[in-house]
């Protein structure tokens, strides 16, 4: 059963009119639909070309529900939910990730700042060398947007490139590795991705780097600064 196939099916079963998908190659695992007069079509990303059959359908049936602001039964979106969580699905998709990685730089040496090098001195510094080491990446991107990230399906840990600059102290981009690192250890490594939030335990946790308040001050004036122009 092909994709459109699938969604026609589902959308029978719904009750919905004309539906028609296709898979589009997004850089990201994501999905859109547009209403074009009678008809609702998606865009699915291309990463899921391939998929078991029980995971299209699975999804066809999620996608219509949200787009029609339908209530949406767990069993129904659950297996591709698990499915899109799973560290099989992101090992199988992670070297098209990689490449579409477009705002991304796999050169630890930034000119200023080296990833490689912040990571062992904070790995050893904090967390005693246990923390193995993720794919180190720069990101070029509005800083009021983030700082860094923790992509934890591929393990993928990211920097701003606004850290790479000898006129912001080496401890800020310090502090935005350990806390991506917080999130990297606390992942587990299980079958399906786990996603950490910011508890207040990983808040107190945060409070155990050095150069925390300093840290945090230079943080918010970054960001600020950005919002100025």
């Amino acid at each position: 059963m092909d994709l459109d196939t699938a969604f026609k099916g589902a959308a029978a079963r719904l009750g919905l009119g004309r539906v028609r998908a296709e898979f589009y190659p997004f850089s990201e695992l994501r999905h859109t639909w547009t209403h074009n007069g009678g008809e609702l079509s998606f865009r699915i990303s291309d990463y899921l070309e391939g998929a078991p059959q029980e995971i299209i359908e699975s999804l066809s049936g999620y996608l219509l529900c949200r787009a029609q602001h339908m209530t949406c039964a767990a069993d129904v979106g659950a297996p591709y939910l698990a499915y899109a969580n799973s560290r099989a699905f992101w090992a199988s998709v992670k070297e098209t990730y990689l490449s579409r990685a477009r705002r991304l730089s796999f050169e630890a040496d930034g000119g200023s700042r080296n990833l490689k090098i912040v990571f062992n001195y904070v790995n050893s510094r904090y967390f005693s060398g246990r923390a193995p080491e993720p794919i180190l990446a720069w990101v070029s991107e509005s800083p009021r947007r983030r700082l860094g990230f923790y992509f934890e399906p591929l393990r993928l840990l990211a920097a701003n490139r606004i850290l790479d600059s000898e006129s912001i102290p080496r401890y800020v981009l310090e502090f935005v590795m350990y806390h991506e690192l917080l999130h990297h250890l606390s992942a587990g490594d299980g079958g399906r991705v786990r996603r950490v939030h910011h508890t207040k335990q990983f808040k107190a946790q945060e409070r155990a780097f050095t150069h925390f308040e300093e840290a945090e001050s230079w943080l918010r004036r970054i960001v600020c600064a950005r919002r100025s122009r």
